[in-house]
């Protein structure tokens, strides 16, 4: 099993990079040595038997750590366990050697110049030590689950489908958990370590290596990994707990259609219901969203958001009721209507919100998938501009008009969840690593959400950031949120993207911030006539709420690109700026949309900023760019929480 993108920073590979790092500035040693034996012609003798000649046998020994280390990276790339667990033991021994030798210069602990840099040349065989540590405590913590997770080695089960794997895991994952302690132990030393050495004394590049940008991305990764252990750790715990080990698990599923973005990550289209006892996956009843708004029969008057940017919706039904970008906060609202509607027969743990890119995800590791309503491929289709087959079928099912009324056509979920789950519990264990990463992938990008009704369920999973809330942060972190609703535009988010370009600029110790979103639909406006019987996906007229959430005390400077004047209030801890386009000036087919947000953030300026951009659920990945005062930084592709860390 693999884990996604953004998280898998295993610490296995760091000895690679952080002896690479080691070797540099070991080598700056030898260089800055060579002046100081220019300079003393008279030490030349003396230097060349007591320095030199153990400098030159220090930079070789290097050289094969870092050979040894390229090989590491390439056993866990072929994710090739036993091979790793051997390459482990022949860095140790290497670095070993490499200590020894360092300890012939230990004189320079006592040479004002050179003493800092024997220090740093200390601290990163010391990283490396700890990084190997942390390797070999993976290896023995993975070992017993390398069939179940992909890896190459002897089979350790005889489990032959996902089920089965999933019963084996539950039985045992408690065994996993004590390695997390010397885990996190060694990785708060490396980050220590790494705090300790003032990369500002060194050349900006050295031999075509970037220092700095090595130094910056090392303590980057070492703080995500630091931060994944430790806030993973209480769901982590929970594990069996989740998968049913004591007693069965209820868990209610809400089907958001992210064709149609809104705040929570897509319109409640559809929902289903399935129990998991000791591992094992008991798909239950499914329906539409749309009998529950029956059987409540709703007579609340629409809210503000509703009234003011819906159309002709006077009431508040429960399918437009994820109306927070917090999930925690719509998934409660829908649990209380759903007892309510239900009468309450039968009590749930958890909310579990899915969007179509799980379901995409799912059939393509799959291959295709049968049910009694279709055969399900992710295949593009033309008649949505090359989407995967399986959207437009959906669509079509779901929303296609229709001369005769047909009740059940939105209950769709039931067959293709029982279907889902049943072709991926009984597949092969070649398939697990496959539906793993999907899994993992899925959850980070915010296309499954989860929502616990126990309070300290709930807390572990706002903690590993499994849960779609908003993230409350401390005074000194800088924060930004963009949320959209798509109201009344068909499924016109299938076609949308997005592209954002943040600049960042500081003066008389003021963090100004201006956010432009460009909002382009490329392909043409569907056949919306209902006479005709075509399926209206891409809308004539885009309309669309955007909300920036902001730190409490950040000052709005200006906004663009809304037709309405802008909306100002505090909300979930933070200062909201809203603005809507779509009735004026709609975001029309093969065009584009420009929205800007200048406002000045309460967050100051400080050598150790740092900003946390929360993605909202359901959204694809966007392309973004930072600039800092006029120059730009970094650029990267959107697709989970992203924290910028930046000296200002």
């Amino acid at each position: 099993m693999e884990i996604p993108q953004e998280i898998n920073q295993n610490p296995v590979i760091k000895p690679n990079k952080l002896k690479i790092t080691s070797n540099k500035k070991l080598r700056l040693i030898l260089i800055v040595f060579g002046i100081i034996v220019g300079i003393i012609i008279l030490l030349s003798t003396i230097t060349y038997v007591f320095a030199y000649l153990p400098a030159q046998k220090l930079s070789n020994q290097i050289n094969l750590t870092k050979i040894e280390a390229e090989k590491l990276k390439q056993n866990i790339s072929d994710k090739d366990i036993a091979s790793a667990k051997n390459q482990l033991i022949t860095i140790q021994s290497n670095l070993d050697k490499v200590s020894q030798n360092l300890s012939t210069f230990s004189y320079f602990n006592y040479l004002p110049y050179l003493k800092n840099y024997y220090q740093d040349s200390q601290r990163m065989v010391k990283i490396a030590n700890n990084g190997v540590e942390i390797g070999n405590t993976l290896i023995k913590a993975i070992e017993p689950y390398q069939d179940f997770l992909g890896l190459k080695g002897a089979a350790t089960s005889s489990a032959k489908t996902t089920e089965d794997r999933i019963a084996f895991l539950t039985q045992s994952i408690e065994s996993i958990l004590p390695h997390l302690d010397l885990i996190e132990t060694k990785i708060k030393e490396i980050d220590k370590l790494l705090s300790q050495i003032d990369i500002t004394k060194y050349p900006e590049t050295y031999q075509n290596y970037n220092l700095k940008n090595i130094y910056n991305q090392s303590r980057q990764v070492i703080s995500k990994t630091q931060k994944l252990v430790s806030d993973g750790r209480p769901i982590l715990t929970k594990s069996s707990w989740l998968l049913g080990k004591d007693k069965p698990r209820n868990y209610l599923v809400i089907f958001q259609n992210d064709g149609e973005l809104r705040p929570s990550g897509g319109f409640w289209t559809a929902y289903a219901t399935i129990k998991i006892d000791k591992g094992k996956v008991i798909p239950g009843p499914a329906s539409n969203i749309y009998d529950l708004d029956d059987a409540i029969s709703s007579t609340t008057p629409a809210p503000r958001i509703i009234k003011s940017y819906h159309i002709n919706v006077p009431y508040l039904n429960l399918r437009d009721n994820n109306l927070s970008p917090d999930f925690p906060t719509d998934a409660q609202i829908f649990l209380d209507t759903f007892y309510k509607a239900t009468k309450g027969k039968t009590s749930y743990d958890a909310v579990i919100a899915l969007d179509t890119n799980v379901l995409v995800d799912m059939v393509t590791i799959l291959g295709k998938l049968d049910t009694r309503v279709g055969t399900f491929t992710t295949k593009p289709d033309k008649r949505c501009d090359g989407c995967p087959k399986i959207i437009y079928d959906l669509e079509w099912i779901s929303g296609r008009p229709r001369n005769f009324i047909e009740k059940n056509r939105k209950d769709f979920l039931a067959p293709l969840m029982s279907a889902l789950l049943n072709n991926a519990m009984g597949a092969g264990k070649d398939y697990l690593p496959k539906l793993g990463q999907a899994f993992f992938t899925n959850i980070f990008e915010k296309h499954i959400l989860f929502y616990f009704p126990d309070s300290d369920m709930q807390k572990a999973a706002n903690m590993a950031n499994i849960s779609g809330s908003i993230t409350q942060t401390p005074p000194e972190i800088d924060y930004l949120h963009l949320n959209d609703a798509n109201f009344a535009s068909a499924k016109s988010n299938i076609f949308i993207t997005q592209k954002i370009k943040h600049e960042i600029s500081v003066a008389n110790n003021k963090i100004e911030h201006k956010f432009a979103i460009t909002y382009t639909n490329p392909s043409k406006a569907s056949n919306c006539n209902l006479e005709k019987g075509d399926l209206c996906l891409n809308a004539a007229k885009y309309r669309n709420l955007f909300r920036l959430y902001t730190p409490i005390g950040s000052k709005l400077i200006k906004m663009t690109g809304s037709e309405v004047e802008p909306v100002l209030y505090q909300e979930l801890g933070k200062q909201v700026f809203e603005g809507f386009y779509g009735d004026k000036y709609p975001l029309y087919p093969v065009s584009s949309n420009k929205v800007t947000i200048q406002y000045q953030t309460s967050v100051t300026p400080h050598k150790n900023y740092n900003l946390l951009l929360q993605k909202q659920p359901g959204t694809k990945a966007i392309p973004y760019e930072i600039f800092l005062n006029g120059k730009l930084i970094e650029t990267f592709s959107w697709t989970g929480d992203k924290n910028i860390k930046l000296s200002l």
